[in-house]
């Protein structure tokens, strides 16, 4: 199986986004405590696999609505 970028950016961005998003609302939650990164990387590795699973499921749905919304705004 060949690797393709409409695959594989959605899981980088998944990654990338929970990676920012879980560390900013762990500091929220806990502030910078001693065990923060450990309760950030622990909320990370929860959060990435299912929204990439969502992302993955719901990409074809969102770029439907993607394509409504500009025909409609065109």
């Amino acid at each position: 199986m060949q690797l393709h970028p409409k695959h594989v950016g959605p899981v980088v961005m998944t990654f990338m986004v929970v990676f920012f998003v879980t560390g900013f609302i762990t500091w929220l939650n806990v502030g910078l405590s001693d065990d923060f990164v450990a309760r950030w990387m622990t909320g990370w590795l929860f959060g990435w696999p299912i929204a990439a699973v969502a992302v993955i499921t719901l990409a074809p749905f969102g770029e439907s609505i993607t394509k409504f919304i500009v025909r409609k705004f065109s």
